[in-house]
């Protein structure tokens, strides 16, 4: 009994987690397309809805802990504490975040709340994924599918995360907080394609048949495509490079699903290199920056990025790949996950 509310509030707080990274993202987009700055918007709405869904299932969380501190010895508990300490974080973000915009006015992407709120999205996502990951010998039907889209909304909220760090959009009214330009490359080119790749794999070997991590690419891109390029009609140009990515994944997920020897070396290379195009467009704002006119928005002129595309593609492609490799040797020595078979 105590199993079946469990995998129900992993569940229901993966609707949550949906929530808050697409709708985050998708507030980036609107403060990039000039939408009015206020706490009080749609996206902000949609963020806020899967906060208070996280919340909901954090309260549930620690009720059933309490209840039964049986519990705590459960390998899946882990996922529930993350769930807790997720929700907390969010808890203190989010009239944080309407005070300092009514004390500091305008933000940019990084400031202290909204470092805060999106790190306890990504704890909160971090413990849905381990929470269904060790739930799999339980064998309910729904686990699987819901693992699938907890990978793909982990590893996007996990990019979001280092946007923080790497995008020239976080200057407000009284605080420039924008990195500097060789820094957000030297961190994109190292951290993007680690976790990325680390994120596939886990997912295809957790998942153990050919197809679960090709889905758990396919959930990134969606999320990603209707939240950062739907929106803006003027970024549609870099719909057709999405296919280039997915191609990769499937070929990886072969690699990895067949076995076959340095297939998963092979594979992470493959992720790694194409790093930059799993970002798009908002990572272009990074590259973008070496080139533009003082005082011009570094995301109007994401479309032509496109035109340099290939060359910053084929620059960034090697240390991705070199990236990719160690991803893949780190998680072979440091990451045990449960496998399911389907």
């Amino acid at each position: 009994m105590v199993s079946r509310i469990i995998i129900i509030v992993l569940i229901t707080a993966l609707v949550g987690s949906i929530l808050q990274t697409w709708g985050g993202s998708w507030d980036i987009t609107n403060h990039q397309l000039g939408a009015p700055e206020s706490f009080f918007t749609p996206s902000h709405a949609i963020l806020y809805t899967g906060v208070g869904i996280g919340l909901i299932c954090a309260i549930i969380s620690t009720t059933v802990i309490l209840r039964d501190k049986e519990i705590l010895k459960k390998s899946f508990s882990l996922g529930l504490k993350l769930i807790i300490l997720g929700a907390v974080l969010q808890i203190i973000a989010g009239p944080g975040d309407y005070y300092w915009h009514e004390i500091f006015g305008i933000d940019g992407l990084l400031s202290p709340t909204h470092l805060t709120l999106i790190t306890g999205i990504l704890i909160q996502s971090t413990g849905i994924v381990i929470g269904l990951a060790r739930l799999v010998p339980y064998n309910f039907k729904a686990t699987k599918p819901s693992l699938t889209l907890a990978f793909g909304v982990l590893w996007f909220i996990t990019i979001g995360f280092i946007f923080q760090f790497t995008l020239p959009i976080s200057t407000g009214d009284t605080m420039d907080l924008d990195p500097d330009p060789y820094v957000a490359v030297i961190i994109a080119a190292s951290t993007m394609p680690f976790f990325s790749v680390l994120i596939f794999w886990s997912s295809a070997k957790t998942i153990a048949k050919f197809g679960g991590a090709s889905l758990v690419t396919l959930v990134f891109i969606v999320l990603n495509v209707t939240s950062n390029i739907i929106p803006a009609e003027h970024l549609w140009v870099f719909l057709p490079w999405f296919a280039i990515p997915m191609i990769l994944a499937i070929s990886s997920d072969v690699l990895i699903s067949k076995k076959i020897k340095v297939g998963e070396n092979i594979a992470g290379a493959m992720i790694g290199s194409v790093f930059l195009i799993f970002s798009m467009p908002l990572i272009g704002m990074t590259f973008i920056q070496f080139y533009i006119f003082s005082g011009v928005s570094g995301y109007n002129l994401l479309p032509e990025f496109v035109d340099t595309l290939l060359v910053i593609l084929g620059a960034m492609s090697i240390p991705g790949a070199i990236v990719g490799i160690i991803s893949v040797r780190f998680a072979k020595k440091k990451i045990s996950i449960p496998k399911i078979t389907m």
